[in-house]
């Protein structure tokens, strides 16, 4: 059943209230109705750190269909505000837009690690294949930090382009402490390993191949992927 104008109307009000409560519910409740009418009041609501204010916002504006939501998320991406221009990336993954994709791309690099890390979970959910060579090298960075790793390697289990299978079991190298790199940790190896399961049978032959690595770290991941692997079939 449609919600009704007053409906909308009323909630909108309720946006504006002076306490951020009562607007945290009304963002919530705005993306429940699903009406288009609510779509500038969203935005505006992405500047409103108070409360859950900006994170109903969020999620409210992933619910709601509208062509002029994915436009005004890709201007966003280039915002002053790095909590908007994360918004902007997380609603984009939500709404699968692959028009948004090179942007998402560039976001990987923003200076602000938390924006770089919902751009590269939004290109995951997009099922981005362009993205596979910068989700890599954002992988295969010593400097990267350990969420950004943790988020490339998932968004690439999305993907699921086996010929980013190399690349990741290298990878598997690294050592298992955090020393030199952050990327070397126990987690981003554990996530790396459940990606490669992800790519299925298109990883194996590159997995085989690792199976006489010289490296032990490389062969031990190996054994666990195809672990993973044959319990899926």
């Amino acid at each position: 059943m449609p919600t009704t104008p007053d409906i909308t109307n009323a909630l909108l009000q309720a946006a504006r209230d002076d306490n951020h409560m009562v607007r945290s519910a009304a963002m919530r409740a705005l993306g429940k109705t699903g009406d288009p009418a609510a779509v500038s009041t969203l935005l505006f609501a992405l500047r409103d750190k108070a409360g859950f204010v900006y994170d109903f916002a969020v999620a409210a504006l992933s619910e709601i269909e509208d062509a002029s939501i994915g436009t005004a998320m890709l201007e966003r991406l280039t915002d002053p505000d790095a909590d908007v221009r994360r918004a902007a990336a997380n609603v984009l993954g939500a709404a699968h837009n692959t028009e948004a994709v090179p942007a998402l791309i560039e976001s990987l690099k923003d200076e602000v690690l938390a924006v770089g890390h919902a751009a590269a979970e939004a290109l995951g959910k997009i099922g981005a294949v362009e993205a596979v060579p910068a989700l890599v090298a954002a992988l295969s960075d010593p400097g990267a930090d350990w969420t950004m790793c943790i988020n490339a390697a998932q968004a690439l289990g999305h993907i699921g382009d086996p010929n980013a299978a190399p690349s990741m079991i290298d990878v598997l190298r690294r050592r298992w402490d955090p020393v030199p790199g952050m990327n070397t940790t126990p987690p981003v190896r554990k996530n790396v390993i459940e990606a490669l399961a992800r790519l299925g049978q298109g990883a194996v032959p590159h997995l085989l191949a690792a199976l006489k690595d010289e490296d032990i770290k490389v062969r031990h991941g190996v054994v666990e992927v195809l672990g993973h692997i044959a319990a899926q079939e």
